[in-house]
């Protein structure tokens, strides 16, 4: 979706351990992930994407646009309008619960609102609210989705906040670095995502057994694990008691 002007939102999400995977399983294993699962369950957030039998993605036109490299994934809106917001955070935490609770690979992201500038004919894609959104989402210490600054600071974050009390939330611990406590997505709630039957605690066991195959000895990244995995659950079971 080319984008030219005015301000928008724009969420940055990361595959973590990506290294670690490619060393234990190869590149052309994990190529075969990223051309098949990452990119169906990509295509298959966006509004009105139909998914085929055969796997393949029949995507609408959307007032969402989407960037996919290596382990890099970015959505962005069209405008900063409620209904591009409303439709952000339903992309966001659809796509974030489908990758970490099918085929189980532990995500995280962020998201901010600023200026933000997309050619996809020129593989071009430059703005401050990337920047924001990529900062944020390596500041967490657990699989999550929160807000930047900037978005938390519009009306459009307020209507959201007041429609959806249990979808966006207060996290349980800060960003690493600071004391800061940020609102992010409950992106495991069965509310807002009735028409998907994964288990969030069965997914995040699956996320968990991959990544500590994929690490092997490697002390000081299994210790980062140790912890995200223990953030991860108590948000999930503070939030979804069910």
């Amino acid at each position: 979706m080319l984008v030219k002007d005015g301000k928008r939102f724009v969420a940055f999400f990361d595959l973590l351990g990506f290294s670690s995977w490619l060393e234990a399983e190869g590149s052309a294993e994990v190529f075969t992930y990223v051309r098949g699962f990452l990119n169906l369950m990509i295509r298959a957030s966006l509004p009105g994407s139909v998914v085929h039998p055969d796997m393949s993605v029949t995507l609408a036109t959307s007032e969402i646009g989407f960037i996919n490299f290596s382990d890099s994934i970015v959505f962005y809106s069209r405008d900063d309008s409620d209904a591009c917001f409303q439709t952000m955070l339903r992309v966001c935490g659809e796509f974030m619960n489908a990758v970490i609770t099918g085929p189980s690979r532990m995500l995280r992201g962020a998201i901010s609102h600023g200026e933000f500038y997309a050619d996809p004919d020129a593989n071009a894609y430059v703005g401050q609210a990337l920047v924001d959104a990529y900062r944020l989402e390596g500041r967490q210490d657990w699989l999550s989705f929160s807000f930047h600054d900037s978005v938390v600071a519009l009306p459009q974050f307020q209507s959201a906040l007041d429609k959806f009390p249990n979808y966006i939330v207060k996290a349980l611990v800060p960003l690493r670095g600071s004391t800061a406590i940020p609102f992010c997505l409950n992106w495991a709630d069965k509310h807002q995502f009735r028409h998907i039957s994964f288990n969030a605690e069965r997914g995040l066991a699956d996320c968990e057994m991959r990544a500590r195959k994929a690490l092997s000895d490697n002390l000081t990244e299994t210790a980062k694990l140790d912890l995200r995995m223990k953030h991860t659950r108590e948000f999930i079971r503070h939030y979804n008691p069910e």
